[in-house]
């Protein structure tokens, strides 16, 4: 029971990704998709610089973030086509570029977009994605808007403005660049496909700046970023 217990609360915290259940899996546990899951890690948040109080009375141990490092070590793959794999969580990330002025694309790194609008959305925008090409970026057509704990785990709190590792976040200039040459994030707001649950007209983002998260109502307009993989019923 105690073992069972364990892998219930492995599984509540690994944001929402894949872990084997085993041969031994229970009927609860079966309830998860096995068939599209498979190992993962769950991620550091980046800091690696330890930051103990300077207030603090007593001799007792300051263990922190930048001294205990759990988690696996954010770790990417850029794929060459556009494409970045987290190594960690299995996940495929779109790769965001700079476009020149006046023919900005589906990738630009600048575009922002609703939620929820009569204008064009993320879902629109996420549709171009899905068919670009006739095959969908990277030759993939399952493509979606990450949800809300998705986005924060590629967030690198060691660093800010923008708040990710260099995977995300080179070729700095303003000169249009290629995924060849660069790979870009905003240092700003960007959507997830989680609804605020107290207020259905809001929608969780993720700020790149800092990597603090957030809410915002989706008929304004933020970044967003694709993302495909994980354990997706």
């Amino acid at each position: 029971m105690n073992t069972y217990r364990l892998r219930i609360l492995v599984l509540a915290s690994s944001l929402a990704l894949p872990f084997g259940l085993g041969l031994g899996a229970t009927a609860v546990e079966a309830q998860a998709p096995a068939s599209s899951c498979g190992s993962s890690t769950f991620p550091a948040t980046g800091q690696k610089t330890s930051f103990p109080p300077t207030l603090k009375l007593t001799d007792a141990p300051v263990r922190d973030d930048g001294l205990v490092r759990a988690g696996g070590a954010l770790s990417y793959q850029n794929n060459g086509d556009g494409t970045i794999t987290d190594l960690n969580t299995g996940l495929m990330w779109e790769q965001k570029i700079r476009d020149i002025v006046g023919g900005e694309g589906l990738h630009h790194v600048d575009r922002v977009f609703p939620w929820d609008s009569a204008a064009p959305t993320i879902w629109d925008w996420l549709e171009g994605v899905n068919t670009e090409g006739g095959t969908g970026l990277g030759g993939h057509n399952d493509w979606r808007i990450p949800n809300v704990k998705e986005l924060q785990s590629i967030v690198d709190y060691g660093t800010f403005s923008p708040s990710v590792d260099v995977a995300f976040n080179n070729g700095p200039g303003i000169d249009p660049c290629s995924v060849a040459e660069c790979s870009l994030t905003a240092s700003g707001d960007y959507w997830s496909a989680t609804t605020f649950a107290s207020n259905l007209a809001v929608a969780w983002i993720v700020n790149f700046d800092g990597g603090n998260v957030d809410v915002d109502n989706k008929s304004g307009t933020n970044f967003v970023r694709a993302v495909r993989g994980g354990c997706v019923p």
